[in-house]
């Protein structure tokens, strides 16, 4: 049997494991062998040592050993308790059992030896342990009992769920270790281990299920950083064989013979920044080569993305190239098109506008080429939507779009360069992980003359105060966002709601001025003609959750108002606070907490740098909702925390470059290893990569 063949295989293969076990440990999952190597204990508990029962106190957590010396079952009004009283020579407590099971009575007859552990509480002054975990011990060696898998060692503890209980983990791990380990073969070159100084995945996992010592020494933890290390190692080879393949593939050279680009960039009535530029020079290195462009742009809020697009939008249409621009909606298309009438139609590069509305009449104008600045929705993938020589595809906000979508763009033209952007910055770590396999460049500067959003905490008794300010913003002219979290009010929550509050607002509080509502349970054409009545300016106040759209340009929106601020992650506070400050007014974001003043809040208030904010969220709430309904295709951690350790992963990089710098395609006789691992890691064939 074939090592992968051995780790696929069932969960069921194990004695003991039928469908119900199979169905709990599902929940957990585990449904292989494999699963149940990755399945690593969540801490250990040191049961070597056996201790008199005199000796132990209230919140101990002892090893004894004792007998029965009588038992009984206590029945309630609904339920039946088992109480035990266990001693040895030194003394006597109670064990207790609040849901008593018919074999308890049975096992526990009088004069029976057990081994017991649990936490020693008192009740009425006498020692007792509620539902310890036991073993009965049938005979003694040299007076001490036998090791088993859950006495007389280190003991590792795994996280449970409703039918799984410790002993059947352990049981399940130990038998698992037992039939795969001996066919488990290190796919990392020896080499490696030894300059990294890693000890064998085998001796590996076997130290981090069931050590000899505690966890605490260099030994274990080498045991767990081997495995990690493994999982980003595997990750990082598998991101840097899809980005060589691309290499491979054939797209045309770009290159600005008109001069488009250095006139649309003298064309702008202000000063680029140093970011901004430095993204457009690797964006045209990138363009000038024989293959496809895969860049994704990272710029903060309000860092001025749209003009590195159409900068590298200008340079492809000199080429004689089309462009297709994507964004998630019809609202945030329509803005992109007047920006590119005002940039570039000047240049005479024709803009053109590909939504449902517009279809019929822009469709053969793309087809013929007319067009060459093609901004539009989902519609820009349908068939039906032919390009005459697409060379550029831009993607706006590419996490809302999946891999296929994007693919699907992409495939329009015989081999077109791709250009990613998104306003939700994220951490290196992260980056790492979700983007390895495409060029990155960061826009962290804001332009010059941006009057910063200035960010304050309130609390409820303020709440007069808050309704006077948005009066005198609306009494300025200015218009104001309020944004609950959720749509409906909670009554368990304690939370107000968008709805609920539009009502109150519009009749007890505003009753004069006129306000909007919008929320995520609204079809797609409503939420736009709302966002487009906001920002033709048809009412002052928007109250709505938080499906602003990001991007959304309403120039005269100078306050923003976040109810239950506590509730959102500080990456989506922080876009929230970016649909304001978008004109030449100061701007203002007023938190609303019903709590205590929370880290995440600190930070709002402290920075508007959102490459700082992302990294703060990311230590406070990890990077599975870091990442929220980001689909990144890749392969999930079930072991690496990318935060926790990223030495490991930034190693892992450095690892993996430089053997496919040796040895591209892994096809090395010392690498075949890791090819095998990286497919079946990633559950793709090496020449299928180039498709993620």
């Amino acid at each position: 049997m074939s090592e992968t063949s051995t780790l696929s295989t069932s969960i069921q293969s194990i004695r003991g494991v039928g469908p119900k076990l199979s169905k709990t440990l599902g929940k957990k999952g585990i449904q292989t062998l494999e699963d149940a190597l990755y399945y690593l204990p969540r801490t250990y508990e040191d049961r070597r040592q056996i201790v008199p029962i005199a000796s132990v106190g209230p919140g101990m957590h002892p090893t004894l050993l004792g007998t029965v010396l009588s038992s009984r079952e206590i029945r309630a009004r609904r339920t039946k308790r088992f109480e035990v009283v266990f001693g040895d020579e030194t003394g006597r407590l109670t064990l207790l059992w609040f849901h008593a099971f018919p074999s308890l009575a049975t096992e526990f007859e009088v004069g029976a030896r057990f081994l017991i552990y649990g936490e020693v509480k008192l009740f009425g002054g006498r020692p007792q342990i509620v539902h310890p975990e036991y073993e009965k011990v049938k005979e003694l060696h040299e007076g001490k009992p036998r090791q088993t898998m859950s006495f007389g060692r280190i003991v590792p503890i795994y996280s449970e769920t409703d039918g799984l209980h410790q002993k059947t983990i352990r049981k399940l791990i130990s038998e698992t270790l037992r039939r795969s380990l001996p066919e488990l073969k290190d796919p990392l070159p020896v080499e490696l281990l030894e300059r990294l100084q890693l000890p064998d995945i085998q001796s590996s996992f076997h130290d981090v299920h069931f050590p000899k010592e505690l966890p605490s020494g260099k030994e274990s933890a080498k045991s767990l950083s081997r495995i990690i290390f493994e999982e980003f190692f595997v990750l990082q080879l598998g991101l840097g064989l899809k980005k060589r393949e691309r290499t491979e593939q054939k797209a045309p050279s770009l290159v600005d013979r008109k001069g488009l680009q250095v006139d649309f960039i003298r064309s702008l009535p202000f000063q680029i920044t140093e970011d901004q530029a430095l993204a457009i020079s690797d964006i045209t290195t990138d363009l000038a080569r024989p293959y496809p462009m895969a860049r994704l742009v990272q710029g903060d809020v309000g860092s001025g993305k749209t003009i590195v697009a159409f900068a590298a939008a200008a340079l492809t249409a000199a080429a004689g190239y089309q462009i297709a621009l994507m964004v998630p909606t019809e609202i945030l298309a329509v803005q992109h098109f007047k920006n590119a009438e005002q940039w570039l139609a000047p240049l005479g590069i024709q803009p053109g506008l590909l939504v449902q509305s517009t279809k019929k009449e822009a469709l053969p104008k793309v087809r013929s080429g007319e067009i060459q600045f093609v901004v539009g929705t989902h519609a820009l993938f349908q068939k039906g939507v032919d390009f005459s020589r697409l060379g550029l595809v831009i993607v706006d906000e590419q996490h809302r779009f999946g891999v296929e979508q994007r693919n699907q763009l992409a495939r329009k033209g015989a081999s077109t360069h791709l250009l990613m952007m998104t306003a939700t910055p994220i951490p290196r770590t992260l980056a790492l992980t979700l983007y390895g396999d495409l060029d990155l460049s960061l826009i962290r500067q804001k332009p010059k003359g941006r009057i910063p959003i200035e960010t304050r905490v309130l609390r409820e008794p303020e709440r007069p105060r808050l309704f006077q300010t948005i009066r005198k913003t609306v009494e300025a002219g200015q218009q104001v966002y309020i944004i609950y979290p959720l749509v409906e009010a909670s009554e368990k929550l304690d939370l107000k709601s968008a709805t609920e509050m539009y009502g109150r607002l519009q009749k007890e509080v505003f009753p004069d001025l006129k306000l909007g509502l919008l929320h995520g349970r609204m079809k797609g054409p409503e939420k736009e003609a709302i966002l487009k009545a906001f920002k033709n300016g048809e009412f002052q106040i928007l109250v709505s959750t938080t499906v602003i759209e990001v991007g959304i340009d309403v120039p005269q929106a100078t306050l923003m108002v976040i109810e239950h601020p506590e509730r959102l992650g500080l990456s989506q506070l922080h876009q929230l606070r970016g649909r304001v400050g978008r004109g030449s007014d100061k701007s203002y974001c007023l938190l609303m907490s019903s709590g205590n003043i929370t880290r995440r809040l600190r930070v709002m208030c402290e920075s508007e740098d959102g490459f700082r904010i992302a990294e703060e969220d990311l230590k406070i709430r990890g990077p599975g909702e870091f990442l929220g309904l980001q689909q990144s295709g890749l392969p999930g951690f079930r072991v690496g925390h990318i935060v926790r350790d990223a030495s490991l992963l930034a190693t892992a990089q450095r690892e993996a470059t430089r053997i496919l710098d040796d040895d591209p395609t892994l096809s090395k006789a010392e690498h075949l290893g890791l090819r095998h691992m990286v497919e079946h890691r990633w559950s793709l064939k090496l020449e299928r990569l180039r498709s993620g």
